[in-house]
């Protein structure tokens, strides 16, 4: 069941499942991250605090993000499927409010989707196709901040049949969808100047 969820001490709110396990109960997360892991499937959720990457283009920073979260899972290969806003919002390149507060509107971000092949156990023999889920909240000049939201959703079976078909309902998609449009931030003193 859906409902709100205090993320980063409650700095940040999104409608999540509750049977969501809160990663940090488990292992060491960092201060900047938040993930979240259904404990159903191997699908996580991560928000992640980041500094603004150095491209104007709303478009070039999520690709930026998602290739640097390629690397980071030492993927084999990486491929952007699309790069979409969600609908009724107006994705912007700059979020410059004359205050911030509880009541500042949270901007609309730009959303992409993608797969990786990503070595499972670290072993590059074994590589795991992921489809990635990623949304970026460009939070400057306001602050020098991107927020990053990713789900991975590991396609396995019949889920890589239907992997080119991202219009398809899945837990994941779901997930994504529903932490994104409805996720609020309550604190800008999260963020750094």
């Amino acid at each position: 069941m859906p409902g709100r969820r205090p993320l980063f001490g409650g700095a940040i709110e999104a409608e999540v499942p509750s049977k969501l396990i809160d990663a940090s109960e488990l292992r060491q997360v960092p201060d900047t991250q938040e993930v979240l892991l259904s404990p159903d499937s191997d699908v996580t959720l991560i928000v992640e605090v980041l500094q603004r990457v150095d491209k104007d283009d709303l478009g070039e920073a999520i690709s930026f993000h998602f290739d640097s979260l390629a690397h980071d899972n030492s993927a084999s290969s990486s491929s952007v499927t699309q790069i979409f806003a969600l609908p009724g919002t107006t994705p912007s390149p700059t979020f410059s409010p004359s205050s911030l507060s509880k009541d500042t509107p949270t901007p609309s971000p730009l959303a992409l989707v993608g797969e990786q092949q990503v070595p499972k156990f670290g072993k590059q023999e074994l590589n795991d196709r992921v489809r990635i889920w990623l949304a970026l909240w460009r939070l400057s000049p306001a602050k020098n901040v991107d927020l990053v939201l990713s789900v991975n959703e590991p396609l396995k079976g019949d889920d890589v049949l239907q992997a080119d078909d991202t219009s398809s309902s899945s837990e994941a998609r779901d997930l994504f969808e529903k932490a994104v449009t409805s996720l609020k931030i309550q604190d800008w003193n999260l963020f750094s100047a």
